[in-house]
């Protein structure tokens, strides 16, 4: 009787015959990936296999669909591995493209989260650090408001608009502002209406214009209603302005060409 040539794990030291060598390879392969991807060398050291053995083994696995490649060898999520001897924790729920943690997208994410993380602490470190500023006074109180509309005369082909209205600060203040209809009632699609503020005490600007390619506006008619409140009993009455501090007031046509017309500001 012939006996089998017997050799022993590199791994357990279990005694074995050669039949089920191969078996044992499988299992000694796939066991190496359960903590994630692994690279040929690491599979060379964790399962003791010699190169040209290792080689067949793992193109055996990728044929059959138990592991992928993918910049290293990882097990395949939505294979059974029953057949092969190997028992998984929650294999079944790793997805079949599961991406390596330290891609270069991944890097680049984490290195701007720890800039912002650094702006933010710094930030954070500079507002506890830096004495607070003293309360900001109280908003005005104003005694009342007005109502002024702005006005366009003797226009042709308007598309678009801009006034610069000034006013003393100490006397009067901004409190609102609404679109006319004059641009609105003839916009197909629509119109834009934007005011602006900023930082300049005792002066606006507001813009209108329709949107599309459509044809401008002609006639008269009111393109915008300003309210203001009112500080003092006597005070002077907001102005158009043509040119202040680089605004300037205009009244364009489709081509954006300074076109006929006149802005009056009427109360």
């Amino acid at each position: 009787m012939t006996v089998m040539p017997r050799i022993r794990c590199p791994n357990c030291g279990t005694s074995i015959n050669l039949e089920s060598r191969r078996e044992l390879d499988y299992r000694m392969v796939l066991s190496g990936m359960q903590k994630g991807s692994k690279t040929f060398t690491s599979l060379l050291k964790t399962t003791g296999l010699p190169r040209k053995t290792l080689c067949m083994r793992l193109a055996a696995l990728r044929d059959s669909g138990v592991i992928i490649k993918d910049g290293g060898y990882r097990l395949n999520g939505s294979a059974s591995l029953e057949k092969w001897g190997v028992k998984m924790k929650s294999i079944e729920s790793q997805p079949l493209t599961k991406p390596s943690l330290l891609t270069r997208r991944n890097t680049i994410i984490m290195l701007m989260v720890l800039v912002l993380t650094v702006f933010i602490a710094a930030n954070g470190w500079a507002m506890l650090s830096t004495p607070r500023p003293p309360p900001s006074p109280p908003a005005p109180l104003y005694i009342g408001e007005f109502k002024m509309d702005i006005k366009i005369y003797n226009s042709t082909d308007v598309f678009a608009w801009q006034a610069v209205i000034c006013f003393n600060p100490s006397e009067l203040g901004f409190r609102e502002s609404l679109e006319g209809s004059f641009l609105s009632a003839n916009a197909p699609y629509g119109t834009v209406f934007v005011f602006a503020n900023d930082t300049r005490p005792g002066e606006l600007l507001v813009f209108g214009s329709l949107l599309g390619d459509v044809p401008g506006v002609s006639g008269e008619g009111t393109v915008a209603t300003i309210t203001f409140g009112y500080k003092t009993e006597i005070y002077e009455l907001p102005e158009i302005v043509g040119v202040r501090r680089a605004r300037s007031t205009h009244i364009w046509n489709t081509d954006l060409i300074d076109t006929e017309g006149i802005l009056k500001l009427e109360i």
